[in-house]
């Protein structure tokens, strides 16, 4: 065995067609055939066999690390040789079984770097990033050299959101180098290789290096001659005659973003076979053209192939070349570019001298002139049924919305998520109604979970669907105990309050619940009606405003109590001192009813009840029922049902202000004032009794008409003053009588006059008339009178005698006299 090693370490690899550098070492692997296919938009891979002077080759010497393979292209010793090289990643090795020699058998599988990028999937959100962006990013995070994007003449605009569902890192860049019409290749150095990406056919490479530059191959059709191109055949394949597509964007509802891109390809009637799609993933007509001229192209790029195979080893994909031929000068190619090549080279010297090593390729070509625009090949993921998600937010903020009610979020599965708002696009929210300016406006809250659906399954196209509770987001009431609640409570903006609207639907305890954290506003255009029918308990903490434009109908089919100055217990201690009058007031009703002619036969009742009411307050157990409408506890543990109790014990209570309807009771604590611009009627059907503690002022602008119907008495305890600004006339159809209980005083300014058929006066003790001439006093003892000169005159006097005792017959003679015995 030592010496079959030692006889095998005499191979070396000089002056051979093939030649491996490995991390093994020089000379520890021994090439014997190597297959190499490479092409535009796809990976290179070597397939070699190979010899190894170890025993064995323990797989981490080889495994992930790079090596070189080179192929001769001109002969030549040492430095004079011209090689083409090949850099790959061993990404496979397998171990043969020993051979002769001392050698062992191996195979391996070479892959560019960029193929490690297969090897980790993941699910990623990439905001605002080209493709360039994205090749050099996982490029650097998987430790590659950064990628050639020279060749890209017309950079692509950055993708404002997309995800990364479940794919692997290639498949990812893959895909998004399709949507943008980029293709790629690698070149090859010693010790490297370079990924190189392009847009255009301006961007293809020139001759490979190792053609010394050199583009021309020559072409000689079945030739076995070395660098000759032996085969060359030219397929054409119908192109559609135009690319289409549309979509929907909801920023321009009046429009759908679309066109149309016709190839450039001529073909019979082509205009009637078109490829449209929908969605074609565009939001925009701009956006949309380019989509369309790049799945045109790409088309196109399978028009016009060439097929061929050769002995020349300077074919390298992404390169230009150009064919000649000697035997028919005549026939002139145009430049092409190798968009795919297959190389195989095979060198058994190792076992004999006899064999010459084998050199031979197959590939394809198109014109230089042509991009070669990728299909989108790759299959776009879907994301099936809905996602979790969490509303997500600036922090310090609870709701984030934009213009259109959209949110932020961020996915469960994101691992590099900041949950700040910026790990998601602006997300759509479904709601129940939406028209213009019109619907439902429900704007899920920062940490809220939502459920998220994907608009044809796109994951770069989410949609929230709903919200869902969970520990943190609890439900509004405790479940299963509330379970016949349905519920709308929101929840004041970085505070503690709430707005609620509830609807209790349990058999006998039907509620809907109504709570406003601060205002409660209502509109309403046209008409409002009301119907209650049973109680309605209104509470106000401060001012109420009615105002009625039109006319106001209030009808009360009991009776109705009104308080001014207190509420509750407040209003009962305010109005102690009145609540005494109520029996007064019964029995100057009383009084007023009996001077009416008794009122009808209800009135003693009437009069009875009012005795005895409270004037309409409420009662002990009527009260506490307030104190639970007024200032209960906060309705959001029962959805009002305790306030709903508290506002039916105020209605059962209010049904006993009054045992007997048609009774209204207003009590004011202070002041009441009432102005009538025009006129004022009041109409009492039996009697009115006005009860005044202290002191009435009438104020009567002009007029003043009172008529009464039969009997007026006014009853004054001390004084009355009456003044009269020019006149007063008083008409009495029958009798007026005016008792006065010390002093009658008349004061005339110029005149007093008195008119009658009878004029009696008549005093108990004294009569005395006073003038500036003299007086007249009759009592008790007789008439005296004095005066500075007394005339009489008459047709006929008569004094005739009689004495004190027969006082009334004399005045009774007297007033039917013709000729009284006094006259004013």
């Amino acid at each position: 065995m030592d010496d079959l090693q030692s006889f095998a370490a005499d191979f070396i690899q000089a002056n051979r067609i093939l030649k491996i550098v490995s991390p093994l070492g020089e000379d520890q692997l021994l090439p014997e055939r190597v297959t190499i296919e490479e092409g535009i938009s796809s990976l290179f891979e070597i397939k070699l066999s190979a010899r190894a002077k170890k025993p064995s080759v323990k797989p981490e010497e080889l495994i992930g690390r790079l090596m070189d393979i080179s192929v001769e292209v001109q002969q030549g010793d040492g430095e004079g040789a011209v090689r083409r090289p090949f850099n790959g990643l061993v990404t496979e090795l397998n171990e043969g079984p020993p051979i002769t020699r001392g050698l062992r058998s191996y195979s391996m599988v070479l892959r560019p770097q960029m193929w490690l990028l297969s090897r980790r999937s993941d699910c990623r959100i990439w905001m605002d990033k080209t493709s360039i962006d994205i090749v050099e990013t996982l490029f650097s995070e998987h430790g590659i050299p950064a990628p050639d994007t020279s060749g890209v003449i017309t950079p692509p605009p950055p993708q404002h959101y997309s995800v990364q569902w479940n794919e692997t890192d290639l498949a990812y860049l893959t895909r998004r180098f399709e949507e943008d019409g980029l293709f790629y290749w690698f070149s090859h150095e010693d010790g490297k290789h370079k990924l190189h990406v392009a847009d255009s056919a301006r961007s293809w490479l020139g001759p490979s290096p190792s053609a010394q530059g050199e583009g021309r191959v020559r072409l000689a059709q079945g030739s076995a001659d070395r660098n000759h191109i032996t085969e060359w055949s030219r397929r054409y394949s119908y192109v559609p005659g135009q690319r289409a597509g549309a979509d929907w964007n909801f920023e321009t509802p009046r429009m759908v973003p679309g066109t149309m891109t016709p190839s450039l390809v001529q073909m019979p009637e082509a205009t009637k076979r078109e490829l449209y799609e929908y969605p074609a993933r565009i939001s925009s007509v701009a956006e949309a053209e380019r989509a369309e001229k790049l799945r045109m192209q790409a088309s196109e790029a399978d028009h016009d192939r060439v097929f061929g195979g050769s002995t020349s080893r300077i074919l390298e994909a992404g390169r230009r070349f150009t064919p000649y031929e000697v035997a028919h000068p005549d026939h002139v190619y145009e430049e092409h570019v190798v968009v795919k090549a297959v190389h195989t080279v095979v060198d058994r010297s190792y076992e004999t001298n006899s064999n010459e090593p084998e050199y031979t390729n197959t590939f394809e070509a198109v014109p230089s002139r042509v991009p070669m625009t990728p299909h989108r090949e790759t299959k776009r993921p879907r994301i099936e049924g809905a996602q979790v998600a969490i509303v997500a937010g600036p922090a310090g903020e609870e709701i984030h919305p934009d213009q259109y009610g959209r949110i932020k979020l961020w996915f469960p599965w994101d691992r590099k998520a900041k949950k700040d708002g910026s790990d998601t696009c602006w997300v759509r929210v479904s709601q129940v109604w939406g028209g213009g300016t019109w619907g439902a406006q429900v704007i899920p809250r920062i940490g809220m979970e939502v459920m998220v659906a994907f608009v044809d399954g796109d994951p770069d196209r989410p949609l929230v669907t709903g919200v869902v509770p969970n520990p943190s987001n609890t439900v509004p009431y405790d479940l299963p105990a509330n379970k016949t609640r349905m519920v709308m409570r929101s929840n004041t903006h970085k505070g503690t309050g709430f707005n609620e609207m509830t609807f209790e639907d349990e058999a006998g305890q039907e509620n809907m619940f109504f709570h406003a954290q601060k205002d409660q506003t209502t509109r309403v255009l046209n008409d409002r009606t009301k119907r209650v029918d049973r109680h309605e308990v209104s509470a106000i903490g401060g001012n109420r405003a009615v105002e009625v434009s039109g006319n106001q109908k209030h009808e009360v089919g009991g009776s109705m109590n009104t308080v001014v100055g207190g509420t509750g217990p407040m209003a009962m201690a305010l109005m102690g001192s009145v609540q005494g009058m109520a029996g007064q007031t019964a029995s100057l009703l009383s009084q007023a009813g009996q001077i009416a002619g008794g009122g009808g036969p209800g009135l003693g009742a009437f009069v009875g009840t009012l005795a005895s009411s409270a004037l309409g307050f409420l009662s002990i157990g009527g009260l506490g029922s307030r104190q639970g409408v007024v200032s209960g506890p906060s309705p959001r543990s029962d959805a009002g049902t305790a306030l709903a109790g508290s506002g039916t014990g105020v209605g059962e209570d209010a049904s006993n202000l009054f045992p007997l309807p048609g009774i209204m009771n207003t009590i004011v604590g202070s002041f009441q004032s009432t102005s009538v611009g025009v006129a004022k009627a009041e109409q009492i059907g039996v009697s009115k009794v006005t009860n005044i503690g202290q002191t009435e002022m009438i104020n009567v602008g002009k007029q003043q008409n009172l008529a009464i119907g039969k009997v007026q008495s006014i009853t004054i305890g001390e004084e009355q003053n009456t003044n009269i600004g020019k006149a007063q006339g008083t008409v009495v159809g029958e009798k007026i009588t005016v008792n006065v209980g010390k002093l009658y005083g008349l004061v005339a300014g110029e005149k007093y006059r008195g008119e009658s058929k009878v004029w009696e006066v008549f005093a108990e003790d004294k009569i005395f008339l006073s003038a500036p001439g003299g007086y007249i006093e009759i009592n008790k003892t007789g008439i005296r009178l004095y005066a500075l000169k007394i005339d009489i005159e008459g047709n006929q006097i008569n004094f005739k005698k009689g004495g004190p005792g027969q006082e009334p017959s004399c005045l009774r003679q007297m007033s039917k006299s013709s000729t009284p015995f006094v006259r004013i």
